[in-house]
């Protein structure tokens, strides 16, 4: 087994290699689409691993306990015997998140402008395992670039919240799931399984925050009305001098001479710019940027509306 193995991957590694790259391109186009010019840093596209050789072995040997009708194929197609040789992981924020870039990536792998198909999914977060691991695992068929006749490479792709892939560095997850060291006992169990219950909780607690942030910072003037007064008389401050701290894409965070920290709202740059379309604040705000700033606050929080955007040479 060792030896047929070493012999896949002697053959096979600059194929993995390139389809590695050809499906981070397309998990980089995913989130694009995902954010939408948003906020970036809700989705990490950058994790990959091409599976250790010996630990292919050891799964091969497992499958093909449990599955011997498979047997055939380690000579002839290896990869239909461990198909997940080639893995790459995708970290999000919040479950809305998750959700958003399993229907965007089902969305693109249906599109007759593209080569790359869905050939499997397994929802672990509707059905988690019963160690309480949650994701969601989709197989792709990507095809190799400049490779000879109709040949592919299978990609398993693993969607997670943060919270998710922290749950299995936490409880050890690869000493003790099939192939491990150990061997799970009652109290793992227990505690493994009430650990992702309780992350579950937090992840749908970031989703509520998440969405309350959405609604504070982005949107329409409608919206800004809302926020703002959001059914409260709110107080005007005055004008300000402020100076910018952090800058991203659905806002920024200012702070005035009492060291008072306010947020400056993407609604507001929209405004400025006489832009309907979306906006990323960070194209027009910079960290040390001095503003002048009309203030309002409520019992929402602090807001800076700039009353002009600093000039650019």
């Amino acid at each position: 087994m060792d030896r047929a193995v070493d012999r896949l991957y002697a053959q096979r590694l600059p194929d993995w290699e390139r389809a590695r790259v050809r499906a981070q391109q397309v998990l980089g186009a995913v989130a694009r689409a995902t954010t939408a010019g948003g906020d970036t840093s809700r989705l990490d596209v950058t994790q990959f691993r091409i599976k250790d050789r010996r630990r292919a072995s050891d799964k091969m040997r497992r499958v093909l306990r449990d599955e011997p009708e498979l047997a055939p194929f380690v000579a002839t197609d290896p990869e239909r015997v461990v198909p997940d040789v080639v893995g790459l992981k995708v970290l999000c924020k919040t479950p809305r998140d998750l959700a958003d870039v399993v229907a965007a990536l089902r969305a693109y792998c249906a599109s007759p402008d593209t080569d790359v198909s869905l050939l499997q999914e397994r929802d672990y977060v509707g059905a988690p395992k019963d160690s309480g691991y949650r994701a969601f695992h989709l197989l792709l068929r990507v095809p190799i670039e400049d490779a000879i006749g109709d040949d592919a490479v299978s990609v398993e792709v693993q969607v997670k919240t943060r919270l998710q892939d922290a749950w299995s560095e936490l409880t050890h997850e690869d000493m003790y799931k099939p192939g491990g060291a150990l061997k799970p006992d009652r109290f793992h169990t227990s505690v493994a399984r009430a650990m992702a219950g309780l992350l579950s909780e937090v992840d749908l607690l970031a989703d509520e925050l998440a969405t309350e942030l959405d609604a504070r910072t982005e949107g329409d003037e409608e919206r800004r009305e809302t926020v703002v007064i959001d059914g409260e008389a709110a107080t005007h401050r005055g004008r300000r001098t402020v100076t910018v701290r952090t800058t991203g894409a659905r806002f920024a965070l200012a702070v005035d001479g009492e060291g008072r920290q306010g947020l400056i709202p993407a609604v507001r740059i929209k405004e400025l710019l006489g832009s309907e379309s979306r906006i990323d604040v960070d194209d027009h705000l910079q960290v040390d940027d001095v503003l002048t700033v009309d203030v309002e606050e409520n019992s929402k929080g602090l807001y800076f509306y700039p009353v002009s955007l600093p000039a650019r040479d």
